[in-house]
């Protein structure tokens, strides 16, 4: 090996290094983070973390969709993905605003990214609706208003979108979820 090259390879594994001990103790110097434990509502919905799985038809016969639920930041938020690996996948984020109350913010396959707001829980069930800073003009805008999850026991779930589009009457699409083992 040529002298300048191994001079080179001795910079960049020492580079390699020293970036390694950094993170090291940057890592080493945070304090110890407290599990977030969040409102109910949150609380609940953390016990989706998992895979879960549908049959839809979408003019094509019946095909499987999958979902998944995995927490994020900290536990803080909770990253749904559904239709996962299809032309209609799409994320929710689920998180608690700083009066402690769950929020979402759905990032949809019709290119916008309406907000919800909890609107009413139950034992069984959650209810959104959709609230300002969305930039989506509610009268104007084709946009997802409003989603329900009700709890049907630890292995299924049913939700219940409602599709907001101007000049027409909304459409509910339900959407029934098996815990996948």
């Amino acid at each position: 090996m040529k002298p300048y090259r191994m001079i080179f390879a001795g910079v960049i594994g020492l580079s390699v290094l020293l970036s390694f001990l950094a993170f090291g103790s940057i890592q080493a110097a945070e304090p110890d983070q407290k599990p977030y434990v969040g409102s109910e509502p949150f609380e609940q919905m953390k016990l989706l973390a998992g895979s879960w799985e549908t049959t839809m038809d979408h003019g094509q016969g019946p095909m499987k969709m999958k979902a998944s639920y995995k927490l994020t930041a900290g536990g803080s938020a909770i990253v749904e993905t559904i239709f996962e690996g299809s032309p209609m996948e799409m994320v929710t984020v689920y998180y608690d605003n700083p009066k402690h109350k769950l929020n979402m913010t759905h990032f949809c396959m019709l290119h916008n990214q309406p907000r919800m707001a909890l609107k009413t829980a139950k034992a069984n069930e959650l209810t959104f609706d959709f609230t300002k800073g969305s930039d989506i003009n509610p009268a104007k805008e084709d946009h997802m208003h409003a989603l329900s999850v009700t709890f049907d026991g630890k292995e299924k779930i049913v939700q219940h979108w409602t599709r907001s589009q101007p000049g027409k009457k909304p459409e509910v699409m339900d959407i029934a979820f098996t815990r996948v083992p």
